[in-house]
């Protein structure tokens, strides 16, 4: 959707909708339509009807101000006018916005819209209807800045939904590189691609054990956005699975079937990249490490019991080898702190234990640095996304020791989230790390403020923000 400013609705806008506190900024419509719209505006937060002659516009609507220092609160607010315009098939339309807002108010909101008017429709013979522009009825600054930022994140947020919607038969590692080099080409990032023989050289014993089964043969993306100033790079590694039938521990139909969805950290992370490269260049550099696998089956496939050697060279006891995400993500863990990384991020779609101890509505962050940790959360604070912190005490990393090996992929059911991503520190070293596990809120069964049902590509802004320093 192509967003404009401008301080008069052209002819061809065909709703108007305005943002009010209370019914006085109707008070220059028809009394018919001021006495609907406010009626709507006591059952929910957004009103859009046919204006039926009555104004210039064949639509009218008007949307309840959020609380606008309240990023979560003001995006979700943007989301259900969206949502919105979708159902009333608006094409353009303009909105008015109150005086003064803050840049980053605006900002939320806009982001917001964006991600109610997102639609999955590639397997449908007809597209779905969405808005095609947005006037912005301003000459304020401050909003024309904040349209700048918007249109160099919205869509990458779009294009993570995107790829971790399409079925698996669509997206294997093959194609997933495929699109790294795309986004790299567009986004002005350099791409290396560690094929599974360069994986070998390294001894990324535990991501090539996870892959092995699979004739989609397994990598990883190492991409880079360079910094202004020589410090210690931030590194973000996502895991790239990109089908887990969970391996000879396999996984019951129900929770198979939305295993497409298991690259969903490598999605965030890749275009929450690209996103931070539209503002220009950080003043760190940025690395992102995408380690690409299919969790199969066959004659090949690692087993439970089986001592895997990480690239670091830690011993892994595989206990379970549906626990395979935290496998791979520690060699590419390992390579972030071999290549020098100054503070590493991973991000997930984890653990289910996720979703019994946060449900959908926080992403879980835990870490071995309060000051990363507290980053990511005032990250997420700022562009509109529920995060919480869970501890990671050396009790949880103690629990991670094997019986054969130095550690067992998974000790058991107590602690899940948190066990998994004290796994993954462990070969982060003394090196500053933080762990989201997205698994619950990168997917939504049903529709919801900020689109419909399938991938929500959660956590792309606040990655994008912690990347743009």
């Amino acid at each position: 959707m192509r967003m404009t400013c401008m301080s008069r609705p052209p002819a061809r806008v065909q709703a108007l909708i305005r943002l009010v506190a209370d019914a006085d900024r109707l008070d220059d419509l028809p009394p018919p339509l001021r006495a609907a719209l406010a009626e709507r505006l006591r059952q929910g937060p957004v009103a859009i009807l046919p204006s039926l002659g009555l104004h210039g516009q064949p639509m009218v609507g008007a949307v309840r101000n959020p609380t606008w220092d309240d990023a979560v609160e003001t995006r979700r607010r943007g989301g259900s006018l969206g949502r919105a315009l979708v159902a009333e098939r608006c094409g353009i339309l303009a909105l008015e916005l109150p005086a003064g807002l803050p840049v980053a108010a605006v900002e939320a909101f806009l982001v917001g819209i964006g991600q109610g008017i997102y639609a999955w429709d590639r397997y449908q013979p007809t597209p779905v209807h969405r808005p095609t522009e947005l006037v912005l009825l301003s000459a304020d600054a401050a909003v024309q800045a904040a349209v700048r930022r918007v249109e160099g994140i919205a869509p990458w947020i779009a294009r993570c939904r995107d790829l971790t919607n399409l079925p698996a038969q669509d997206m294997g590692p093959d194609e997933f590189e495929a699109e790294a080099r795309a986004v790299a080409k567009a986004a002005g990032l350099r791409l290396r691609v560690l094929d599974e023989r360069a994986c070998t050289r390294l001894g990324m014993g535990c991501l090539l054990a996870v892959g092995r089964a699979s004739p989609r043969r397994p990598r990883m993306l190492v991409l880079e956005l360079r910094g202004r100033e020589r410090e210690q790079p931030l590194a973000l590694c996502g895991k790239g699975v990109c089908f887990d039938t969970g391996g000879l521990d396999i996984k019951g139909a129900e929770g198979m079937l939305l295993m497409r969805k298991d690259m969903g950290g490598a999605a965030a992370v890749l275009c929450a990249l690209a996103a931070a490269a539209a503002h220009g260049r950080p003043r760190q550099t940025v690395r992102a490490y995408l380690p690409l696998v299919e969790n199969a089956i066959s004659g090949d496939a690692y087993r439970p019991g089986d001592v895997l050697r990480a690239m670091d060279g830690t011993t892994v006891e595989v206990g379970n080898t549906d626990a395979e995400g935290r496998l791979i993500l520690a060699d590419a863990v390992a390579l972030a702190r071999k290549d020098g990384a100054g503070r590493i991020i991973s991000v997930g779609t984890l653990t289910g234990a996720a979703m019994t101890a946060l449900g959908r509505i926080h992403v879980p962050v835990m870490g071995t640095d309060d000051g990363l940790v507290g980053a990511v959360l005032q990250a997420a604070r700022a562009t509109g996304e529920k995060a919480w912190p869970l501890p990671m005490d050396h009790e949880h990393r103690a629990m991670l020791r094997g019986q054969v090996a130095q550690l067992n992929n998974s000790p058991g059911g107590e602690a899940g989230c948190i066990t998994a991503g004290a796994f993954i520190a462990h070969f982060a070293g003394d090196t500053p790390f933080a762990h989201l596990d997205i698994s619950p809120s990168s997917w939504m069964p049903r529709p919801w403020d900020l689109g419909p049902a399938g991938a929500t590509g959660t956590i792309v802004t606040t990655l994008a923000r912690l990347a743009c320093g």
